[in-house]
């Protein structure tokens, strides 16, 4: 017993760790640039691959915008808590990107952001209020409307199946079909991507319900 209870103590402590060390920023592949007390993460050159970690904070301060790694091979990419704006062509072209994680702090995210990322299967959103201007690039290249998608759904984690258009929350649900309300009226919803139509007739005293409201 005391043998199977050390070894577990030991590998939840090496999944700890390597959940540490996979945060950890990629140093060795970004460029920072310190203006007005706070930094900008771009790539350090053109020859950067693989997994990019970009930090919130470097020497103490924070790091808030991230760009420029256009063109490049990194396949996946986690932006850590603090950085606040995605500018233009932040990771455009980047033909070997597969998945990205944008935390809640990110306010916005720039409309060619993600052109033609045409590998991108999977994207985790921290929070439910980032702005995507123009859909962020994401609807070029047969990348779907994630916009639409992460605007009706929030966070979490959206994915599509390589080189399908339609993205799914994963975990979520769908409020389409038929409901009752607790005053007892049956409502239908139905979602068309564009907009969220809701109808229903309210039993005994024919009240009525015809709501559309746009998505974007």
């Amino acid at each position: 017993m005391k043998k199977k209870t050390l070894m577990s103590i030991v590998l939840l402590a090496l999944i700890g760790t390597s959940a540490v060390f996979a945060q950890a920023p990629t140093l060795d592949k970004l460029k920072l640039t310190l203006s007005n007390n706070q930094y900008r993460a771009e790539k350090l050159n053109n020859d950067i691959s693989g997994p990019v970690v970009i930090p919130g904070t470097y020497n103490g301060l924070p790091v808030t915008q991230v760009n420029s790694f256009e063109r490049t091979a990194i396949t996946s990419v986690i932006i850590l808590e603090g950085v606040t704006i995605l500018t233009s062509n932040t990771f455009r072209d980047c033909k070997e990107l597969t998945s990205v994680t944008i935390p809640a702090s990110v306010t916005s995210i720039n409309s060619i952001a993600f052109l033609r990322c045409e590998k991108l299967t999977s994207v985790t959103f921290g929070g439910s209020n980032t702005i995507l201007e123009n859909n962020a690039g994401f609807g070029y290249a047969g990348a779907g409307d994630l916009g639409v998608a992460y605007k009706a759904g929030g966070a979490g984690t959206y994915t599509r199946p390589a080189g399908g258009n339609n993205w799914t929350k994963q975990g979520g649900f769908s409020l389409n079909g038929t409901w009752t309300r607790a005053d007892g009226m049956q409502i239908t919803i139905a979602d068309n991507g564009a907009n969220i139509v809701i109808t229903g007739d309210k039993p005994n005293n024919g009240g009525k319900l015809n709501d559309t409201y746009n998505k974007r």
